[in-house]
């Protein structure tokens, strides 16, 4: 006899056998018990065994009822029967997820979702104790790889479910009121996942290994010179400007230009975001953080992706505050100085007017008006209209692509900035470590 068999004959024997609590225990365990203690295990086991029957129907399907037709249009039909809450049941993503697929690589076509009549009550611990009732539904779900078309929305869907993180909260020293500075940390154009290889472009080899090792020693070397400036307020961590090189599965940017990359997307993403969640933790020891999304045009859905699961673990954190707004520019003000931000790659002479027209408020405010902006790879400063237009210097390596077409010879250095309310910036920190 099996083991299944087995184990299901003894729950047969335990709910359905002859004889009182005492007879059954001594017939199945060998067991010698009176009548109190025996009615007591009794009724323990039928418990255990009744609540692993409810969390195997409410994870499995029914053993045959699965039904998967691959489409034309490489889209795929599932027909199964599948144990659902009211809340998951009424959530197309959430049924798409239960069903085996990532919210963040297929959309959905169509759901048809039709109730069953077999419910199960189970009552969970780790909900704490609170029971809930999860139904049979025979599911058609028609599903179409997303390839590089991911929407914002979706990306917030995916994400959504996870729950925060339970991190340190810190403790910051008081600071005398107009005393603290502001520590901006924006490092621009990081490109991880690019693949240069020195041989072809005079410069440093250039992989996943190579960049998180360079990320590490460029965010510690910034944030030993800022302390060393003076005592900080508030810090600003800008994320996106291109800091993942490629945003799909088949190796392109968000608009389809082909790429070479050392490695999957997966594994990119995941060492991104580990990279990310790490910065953060070094930053938030000094002060509190603001991470702002700003889009580049290699990684517009990948970065954002990753900003939202910042916004995700440090949720319930107070030392951490995320900015997920779809925007391509945003805006903040310390003291009397505005900081912009954009990539700087398709507003052109435009990009001049734009910060009076959307932060006319911010603008009223200040003295001090720099907008911040990546793409180039290179260092620049210009002044029109009162503004102070910086291209921030890029740490990547050059690849194949740039020697082929001449653009070299930049400094390869990262760059962040020291703010005072009242004097405006009053540092700009140089790193170049390798």
């Amino acid at each position: 006899m099996s083991e299944t068999a087995l184990i299901d004959n003894i729950s047969r024997e335990i709910f359905e056998g002859n004889g009182n609590a005492q007879e059954k225990l001594r017939r199945i365990y060998g067991k010698e018990l009176n009548y109190t203690n025996a009615k007591k295990y009794l009724a323990g086991i039928k418990l255990h065994l009744n609540t692993v029957k409810g969390l195997d129907k409410n994870q499995q399907t029914f053993g045959t009822s699965k039904e998967i037709s691959f489409n034309a249009d490489k889209s795929q039909t599932v027909k199964q029967d599948v144990y659902l809450t009211p809340d998951e049941a009424a959530d197309p993503s959430k049924i798409m997820r239960r069903m085996g697929f990532d919210p963040l690589l297929w959309e959905v076509i169509t759901c048809n979702v039709i109730s069953g009549s077999w419910d199960v009550t189970i009552k969970n611990e780790a909900y704490e104790g609170v029971k809930y009732t999860n139904q049979k539904y025979s599911i058609k779900l028609t599903v179409k790889p997303l390839g590089g078309n991911l929407t914002f929305p979706q990306v917030l869907s995916a994400f959504k479910e996870l729950q925060p993180a339970k991190v340190i909260e810190y403790d910051y020293e008081p600071i005398v009121t107009g005393k603290g500075l502001l520590f901006e940390l924006p490092i621009m154009d990081f490109h991880l996942g690019k693949l240069a290889w020195s041989g072809e472009t005079g410069d440093d080899d250039y992989d996943l290994k190579a960049a998180a090792k360079l990320w590490k020693k460029t965010v510690d070397d910034l944030i030993d010179k800022a302390c060393s400036f003076g005592e900080i307020e508030k810090i600003l961590f800008p994320v996106g400007q291109d800091y993942f090189h490629f945003d799909t599965p088949t190796v392109t940017t968000t608009a389809g230009t082909q790429l070479d990359s050392d490695t999957r997307w997966q594994k990119m993403f995941s060492k991104g975001v580990e990279l990310l969640v790490w910065a953060v933790e070094q930053l938030r020891k000094i002060a509190p953080v603001e991470v702002l999304w700003i889009p580049g045009n290699h990684d517009q859905m990948l970065s954002y992706a990753a900003t939202v699961g910042l916004a995700q673990r440090y949720a319930e954190t107070k030392s951490v505050k995320v900015d997920l707004s779809a925007t391509p520019r945003k805006y903040r003000l310390f003291g009397n100085s505005l900081i912009g931000y954009s990539h700087g790659e398709k507003e052109g002479k435009r990009l001049e007017g734009l910060m009076q027209i959307e932060a006319p408020e911010l603008w009223g405010d200040s003295i001090f008006r720099e907008f911040h902006m990546g793409h180039l790879h290179t260092e620049s400063t210009v002044t029109k209209n009162g503004i102070v237009f910086r291209r921030i210097s890029a740490i990547t390596a050059p690849n194949a692509w740039h020697v082929e077409n001449g653009f070299i010879g930049s400094v390869r250095q990262a760059q962040a900035f020291m703010w005072d309310k009242e004097r405006g910036l009053q540092a700009i920190l140089n790193s170049n470590v390798r």
